[in-house]
């Protein structure tokens, strides 16, 4: 059954491309235009399984194909052997359809967001679209299930300005806690409960993630604004960790036999200081000078606020992005350390390397 479970007469012609296959072997990947996403297929492609990759109507691939062409001699080869399918995640038939076949599934989708306004189409994304691919996954019957989670996720101490995570460190509500935060939480939840069902599993939680690819978005618009010149930086301390390392720990993770676990996959703690320095020496711009404190960024969110209504945009800053750049957490990878053996890529390293991704896209 499995040799033609991927033949024409299974697959709606509205819905998929039909690529070439190379390997028994079939993964199927949502968020594969994104910042995780796009990064994993290139690093699937170069292993030489058969990839079928999660598409909205509105994608766009311009940015995997960028991406494949940082690592790939022949980036539009690459790009051709994968299979996409476009469709909702949150529709039964079409995922029915999507996982049919499929031996392992890496949840990459996901919406950031900290504006209040989104907040309905944060949880649809983030809880309803996992509790969708966690139902069909257990229908299907994969293999294994690997969820790209966030330490926005993991539990914090409230009331404390600082503090030490690690997987085990418990949840707690608090109101100072953002939407994001709070869906990958459910999110997360959906996958437990999946894992109660029988779902082979396990969830990654990643940090700050750096890495090439579209400047517009996450976190790789902080190359851009350095780009632009940047004064103030906040006080606080948070993880980072490249995304060749995000990928390659949730690779090896679903090839070994570990499940039902979860791994805070991160490279370094820094202070927004210590990277922020890092990015204009090698972008060759002026290091930020000013620290952002507290009242200045109760300030500047408000600001925002209020402009962004004014024009209709989305703020760059939020109430719940200035109180959490605010607080010194410190990460824990000794767990991933432990039980793989990993060995993290240096935050100046990921930097450096994106910094000459990023000139060499400006022409510069």
């Amino acid at each position: 059954m499995l040799n033609n479970i991927f033949d024409r007469k299974y697959l709606s012609p509205m819905a998929f491309e039909t690529r070439p296959s190379l390997s028994p072997r079939r993964i199927f990947v949502t968020g594969s235009t994104g910042l995780v996403g796009a990064h994993l297929l290139s690093n699937l492609l170069e292993r030489g399984v058969q990839v079928r990759a999660l598409k909205r109507k509105n994608s766009n691939l311009e940015i995997v194909r960028k991406i494949l062409g940082y690592y790939h001699a022949d980036p539009e080869a690459a790009f051709r052997r994968i299979e996409w399918c476009e469709g909702d995640l949150l529709s039964p038939e079409f995922m029915g359809e999507a996982l049919r076949g499929v031996d392992q599934v890496y949840h990459c989708a996901a919406m950031v967001s900290f504006d209040p306004r989104n907040r309905q189409q944060l949880f649809s994304a983030n809880v309803d679209g996992t509790v969708a691919i966690v139902g069909e996954a257990l229908k299907s019957g994969i293999e294994k299930f690997c969820f790209v989670s966030s330490t926005a996720a993991l539990g914090k101490p409230a009331g404390l300005d600082e503090a030490f995570i690690d997987e085990t460190t418990p949840w707690e509500n608090d109101d100072g806690l953002s939407d994001y935060a709070l869906s990958k939480y459910l999110a997360e939840q959906e996958v437990w409960r999946g894992v109660r069902e029988g779902l082979n599993a396990v969830i990654v939680n990643p940090p700050i993630v750096i890495g090439p690819g579209d400047w517009s978005r996450s976190s790789s618009k902080l190359f851009g604004a350095a780009w632009k010149g940047l004064n103030f930086y906040p006080g606080g301390t948070n993880a980072f960790v490249d995304v060749r390392d995000v990928v390659k720990a949730s690779i090896q993770l679903m090839d070994s036999p570990i499940h039902s676990e979860r791994f805070i996959v991160a490279a370094e703690n820094l202070t927004y200081q210590q990277l922020f320095n890092l990015i204009a020496v090698h972008l060759d711009k002026q290091q930020p000078r000013l620290r952002a404190s507290r009242w200045m960024g109760e300030i500047a969110w408000r600001l925002e606020w209020l402009a962004s209504r004014l024009a209709g945009t989305e703020p760059k800053i939020t109430r719940a992005t200035v109180a959490s750049a605010s607080k010194k957490y410190f990460f824990s990878n000794e767990k991933i350390k432990r039980e793989l053996g990993y060995v993290f890529i240096p935050i100046e390293q990921a930097v450096q390397e994106t910094c000459r991704r990023f000139l060499e896209e400006r022409g510069g």
